[in-house]
């Protein structure tokens, strides 16, 4: 992954301090491992820098492009540290936001169960109404029944007393007439 954001800087060979133990790790780096299997290559095949051909100055090269390199290293891993510092920067803020809405949630459903039991007895009142109202309807209907009866008996007995009460009239017209 290569970082377009670093800067290539320029050093100066003189500037940099010499050092015996970096040469020594630089040289030691240049070399190709041995191994047992390398016994039998010939010493004129081996590559690696001539001890005689300037040393040195490609020892001291190579020092810098290692250093060059270790501090585009360091910027890559204090980016990526930046990065993970601000990924758990948002993590903690997703985690505030999830935490603050279970907890939404958590009133909404104590609310949806308040509401659901206010729903519940409102409805066993309903059944209830419900119940009375059929209970009074049927009631009415038996006394509008009775009513047409007592109606009806009132009808029928008016009219047999209004008979009745013309066979006395007639009666008594009758008997005053005649006399005893």
């Amino acid at each position: 992954m290569a970082d377009t954001g670093l800067k290539k800087e320029h050093i100066v060979l003189a500037e940099v301090p010499y050092d015996d133990d970096e040469v020594a790790l630089v040289g030691a780096a240049m070399q190709p491992a041995l191994d047992d299997a390398d016994d039998d290559v010939d010493p004129a095949k081996k590559t690696g820098p001539a001890p005689d051909s300037g040393g040195k100055s490609e020892a001291q090269m190579n020092g810098v492009m290692v250093l060059s390199l270790l501090d585009k290293i360091i910027g890559v891993v204090d980016q990526i540290q930046q990065t993970q510092n601000g990924l758990e920067a948002r993590q903690e803020a997703m985690e505030k936001s999830v935490s603050a809405i279970q907890g939404e949630l958590g009133k909404l459903s104590k609310n949806h169960v308040g509401t659901a039991n206010t729903v519940n007895k409102m409805l066993d009142k309903v059944r209830k109404v419900s119940v009375n109202v059929k209970t009074v309807r049927s009631n009415l209907e038996k006394q509008a029944g009775q009513i047409k009866r007592l109606e009806s008996n009132e009808n029928e007995l008016l009219k047999r007393r209004n008979f009745k009460v013309l066979i006395y009239q007639s009666l008594s017209h009758i008997g005053a007439r005649q006399p005893r």
